[in-house]
């Protein structure tokens, strides 16, 4: 596995520093990778173990509170490449990666650590600014520095091409400078950290070491790249790959966060909540906004990024992105209702209020097989409240959580206030390590169980939304029966089957089992199974690997017992195989099974895969009586003509949510939580919003 050298992207000779870098350089075990603040390839940041931060355009004086004009400016800055450098600069710091830093990218580090700049050197410049080529000039190294160490002399040539400078009045934090130009003006040519405590290699120059004359020669530029190459060749980050569950074929290999990476995000919260609070409702309300509406600018790529890593139906990874859109419209229109001041009581001279502050630091340990949904369902109502969040993409859905980030730093969220966490449970176990101020997963039962216990000292909020083995009735007054198997089977195996809420077993009145088993298989057979990326495939690959045995297993056991598959049953042959692809694929038929009872696994576990068993039953009491029998409680389904017999069914169920002549549906307008098994505590409505709160009663009497 090969070491990534990211290289900052800039429109002035960027191809100098990648031919810097040579083959011989790199061997076997480096490869060169390009950061484009153009294409805005945030994810490539988070497979790379160290950075060279290149020159070009000034950065923008409102990076540094400088004057926004300025002899020599150019004619456009490129805060965007500001930004996105910076984001380069923060990720290494965090990873303790190396990095060089090049003329620009010099002044960059200088301006991120708090530093400022010579806007323009004016008259003192005529030894630095570039003409036809480069100038040439003399630097003198500072005694026991980096650069000193690494160059092997204390005075040499260098080349030059700027006209701003770090401001010597103006360094910034832990930063010292290590070379100045040998002229009486004292120009800044290198810096450093101070305390090397805790760093990994980082080295800033003013001089442009890919393009010197000579430069091979010059222990200025070749000692330089030696050194910082081979800082790279030691890092040890732990790598998470990403599989494509259609393909089997590996489409990233994303660093993983370290304990170390971890709490350093964690202070950065700490550090910043309390401002964000301060932040007005509304302002925090057009920020969640912007969010939502760059889901929609970007959906296509976004939707394409999803169904890579997770396999889900192309269309269903859009309909999922424009569903979370219509939760956070939801939430960002009645946040002020739920979330502001409540005058309770006012007379006598004494008014009782609540005030609704916010938790403080949350920790959101999220799913992939509804990254965007389960996700704001969260991270959302938890912004809206004033806390800073720490939130753990599933393993599976890495790439779609630093999306998530991405776009939420773009739509105005502050860097210091939402932080994706990368890896595995290796990582999620670190995190319960950390003292936030609330604890919200989604996941399986076994996983929320330890969460849950290992919470429970610190008598934080700890909510779990948990699996489900979600029960459906179909009553023997329906009469559209083809339409009603057609909406259940969507509801057993839409995504897969891949939903906490996802039907998992079907109960039908004697009257009209035969009919109905029918149609249901007549709707399952008519749908199309291949290519996520294909249109008009329904039946994508299942997301996990080891969910294929899982399946096979349940009905294996339920065959052994009598059941009766009437289609599907088994892992999909090759014939999905792409053209190149790495391997066949996660993919699973449809299936359904009927002379199905309750000592059968399938009946009683968690299935979450494509596969159904159907049982009759002869009324509503013995359907009652089976959808009772289970450990989960998030939802329960009866269809039927009579509104209130409905009712009085699902009445009698303790589940979090019922359904009457729908299923496999989540409104944001109403709580979404489960019971027994199912999980506990509440998102959405007006109670999710709450559930990142902590009341405070207010006696205010004068």
């Amino acid at each position: 596995m090969k070491k990534k050298i990211g290289i900052s992207y800039t429109t002035m000779a960027f191809q100098h520093y990648w031919n810097w870098i040579t083959p011989t350089d790199l061997q076997d075990d480096l490869e060169l990778v390009e950061l484009s603040f153009q294409k805005n390839n945030t994810t490539a940041i988070y497979t790379c173990d160290g950075f060279i931060l290149t020159g070009g355009v000034d950065v923008d004086p409102c990076f540094y509170n400088g004057d926004s004009e300025y002899k020599n400016s150019p004619d456009i800055h490129e805060s965007d490449r500001d930004r996105f450098e910076e984001k380069i600069y923060r990720y290494s710091q965090l990873n303790k990666l190396p990095l060089l830093g090049i003329c620009r990218g010099m002044q960059l580090v200088n301006v991120l650590q708090g530093g400022k700049l010579i806007q323009d050197l004016d008259s003192s410049n005529e030894r630095h600014r570039k003409e036809e080529v480069d100038k040439e000039h003399k630097i003198v190294a500072s005694e026991n520095t980096l650069l000193h160490k690494i160059a092997g002399s204390l005075s040499g040539y260098v080349n030059s091409a700027h006209h701003q400078a770090i401001d010597p009045n103006a360094i910034g934090e832990n930063l010292k400078v290590n070379a100045y130009d040998d002229d009486e003006e004292k120009i800044i040519e290198g810096i450093e950290f101070d305390d090397k405590t805790n760093k990994a290699f980082m080295l800033c120059v003013q001089w442009h070491p890919e393009r010197m004359k000579s430069k091979e020669e010059n222990p200025f530029s070749e000692n330089l790249k030696n050194q910082f190459l081979s800082a790279i060749r030691q890092t040890n980050m732990k790598k998470l790959f990403v599989t494509n569950p259609a393909t089997e074929e590996i489409i990233a290999e994303l660093n993983e966060d370290t304990k170390d990476s971890l709490h350093k995000k964690f202070e950065l919260l700490k550090t910043a909540q309390t401002s964000w609070s301060k932040v007005s409702l509304a302002e925090r309300v057009l920020i969640l906004s912007n969010f939502s509406a760059l889901l929609e600018q970007n959906i296509e790529k976004l939707a394409s990024v999803l169904t890579a890593e997770v396999g889900k139906p192309l269309q269903q990874s859009r309909n999922e992105i424009n569903g979370a859109r219509a939760r956070i419209q939801w939430l960002t229109s009645n946040a002020e209702k739920y979330l502001s001041d409540e005058i309770m009581n006012s007379g006598n001279g004494m008014q009782e209020k609540i005030s609704y502050e916010a938790l403080g630091l949350i920790c959101n340990i999220s799913a992939w097989n509804y990254p965007y949904l389960v996700g704001v369902n969260v991270f959302v109502p938890a912004l809206l409240a004033g806390n800073a969040v720490m939130y753990k993409p599933s393993e599976y859905a890495t790439l779609t959580g630093i999306e998530i980030e991405k776009l939420l730093k773009q739509a105005g969220v502050p860097e210091n206030i939402f932080y994706a966490a990368a890896g595995d449970k290796d990582v999620g176990e670190m995190l319960l390590e950390l003292s936030f101020d609330g604890y919200y997963f989604t996941g399986s039962y076994k996983t929320g169980k330890y969460i849950y216990e290992k919470c429970a000292p610190k008598m934080v909020p700890c909510q779990c939304e948990l699996g489900g083995k979600d029960p459906l009735y179909v009553a023997d007054d329906i009469t559209d029966i083809k339409s009603v198997a057609a909406g259940t089977a969507d509801g057993a195996f839409y995504n897969n089957g891949q939903s906490c809420c996802s039907v998992e077993r079907i109960y039908v009145h004697e009257k009209i089992f035969e009919q109905y088993i029918n149609e249901f298989v007549n709707e399952v057979k008519s749908w199309k199974t291949g290519q996520p990326t294909e249109e008009g495939v329904y039946i994508g690959p299942l997301t996990r690997k080891e969910q294929l045995t899982v399946l096979e297993n349940q009905i294996a056991d339920a065959v052994s017992k009598g059941a009766t598959i009437l289609t599907g049953g088994k892992k999909v042959n090759s014939k999905t195989r792409l053209n190149g692809a790495a391997g066949q694929g996660y993919f699973f038929e449809p299936t359904v099974l009927v002379n199905v009872n309750h000592n059968m696994s399938l009946m009683k576990d968690e299935s979450f895969g494509p596969v159904i068993g159907i049982m009759k039953v002869k009324d509503d009491e013995e359907a009652k009586q089976l959808m009772q029998d289970t450990e989960y409680g998030l939802t329960a389904s009866v269809y039927c003509a009579d509104k209130k017999r409905a009712e009085n069914i699902l009445q009698e169920l303790n589940t979090g949510t019922g359904y009457w002549n729908c299923c496999d549906r989540v409104s944001a307008a109403l709580p979404w939580s489960g019971r027994k098994h199912s999980g506990f505590g509440t998102t959405l409505s007006h109670a999710g919003l709450r559930a990142f709160v902590k009341p405070k009663g207010y006696h205010l009497k004068g």
